[in-house]
């Protein structure tokens, strides 16, 4: 029950603390022929014209990972570094707001979104809408299942969980598609936080993914919606990519046997044993976490920037 308290503690700690060209270049006005003159005259004509700057007006929506927890600069975490991705990449002026909350469950943020005229009106403006959802709703799972998850018993649980999660994230959706049913979404997937202390717990990390398939589907049914995965770079930190064999073999394979002193010096640990999360919770994003959720946001952005830029700004 030690061991069991230890990490519900934890968990419970870590829910509590998201240019367009100048001028052509020189023109050299031929004297020669009058072709040559029409043509300078064109050229000079299409420089002068100058594209005009889009406004874009760009809402953040969700928990603790659009609030920005646990950026150092506390400038608001990707929702601040996307908006400064796209000022510099694209002739437009974002101007953003910032919805998101630390803690918020996806009916936590529905209430919010139907209880708050600052948040309905910014969402009723909103050029593109971007959120982060689901994170919270994974962890009070885990919470309030803890001795089902250390004896891998949870299979029982989750079935039921993801039904009610799938039915609290399509009443989400409605709710703010209300406020604005033309705006894209993209929807930022969970991650698993803990998976570089506890590799061998792969139930953990299979529910996330099924937590995102979850999302992924609700994405797919909406044409103005686009998943942004963002997880295993953000659970596997610098291992992605690489051999974890080592670190398989240096982690405890079960919860249950993992002695009371081992558990606390893993999670008190000063230093985060992955390069994406910050030092403070063991949890969040640090800023080089929200770069990369800002590179794969910018990334789907992209690919689907019909759906939000006009023609005639690149």
């Amino acid at each position: 029950m030690k061991k069991a308290k230890s990490l519900l503690i934890f968990l419970g700690v870590v829910l509590l603390v998201s240019v367009g060209a100048f001028s052509l270049l020189k023109c050299t006005v031929s004297t020669q022929n009058e072709v040559d003159l029409e043509k300078s005259d064109t050229a000079k004509a299409a420089s002068s014209r100058k594209v005009p700057k889009q406004d874009i007006s760009l809402v953040g929506l969700g928990d603790s990972l659009t609030h920005g927890v646990g950026d150092p600069e506390n400038k608001g975490g990707y929702v601040h570094m996307i908006k400064q991705k796209l000022n510099k990449e694209h002739n437009v002026s974002v101007t953003t707001n910032n919805f998101g909350k630390t803690g918020d469950r996806s009916d936590q943020i529905e209430k919010r979104v139907e209880t708050s005229k600052k948040i309905q009106d910014a969402l009723e403006d909103a050029d593109v809408i971007t959120m982060t959802v689901g994170g919270n709703d994974l962890m009070q799972v885990m919470q309030n299942n803890f001795m089902a998850l250390a004896a891998n018993k949870l299979d029982k649980v989750m079935p039921k969980e993801e039904e009610k999660y799938d039915a609290k994230l399509s009443s989400l959706f409605t709710a703010v598609r209300k406020y604005n049913s033309k705006a894209p979404i993209f929807l930022i997937s969970v991650y698993n936080p803990f998976y570089v202390y506890f590799p061998n717990l792969t139930p953990m990390q299979e529910y996330t993914k099924e937590w995102n398939k979850i999302a992924e589907s609700h994405a797919e049914k909406d044409d103005k919606m686009e998943f942004v995965d963002v997880c295993d770079q953000l659970s596997e930190g610098q291992y992605y990519g690489h051999s974890k064999k080592k670190l398989k073999q240096e982690a405890n394979s079960d919860l249950a046997e993992l002695s009371n002193q081992k558990l606390e010096t893993a999670l008190n640990d000063k230093s985060e044993k992955n390069d994406y999360l910050s030092d403070a919770d063991h949890f969040h994003p640090n800023k080089k976490g929200y770069r990369y959720m800002t590179s794969r946001l910018y990334e789907v952005m992209e690919k689907h920037e019909d759906l939000w830029l006009k023609k005639g700004n690149e």
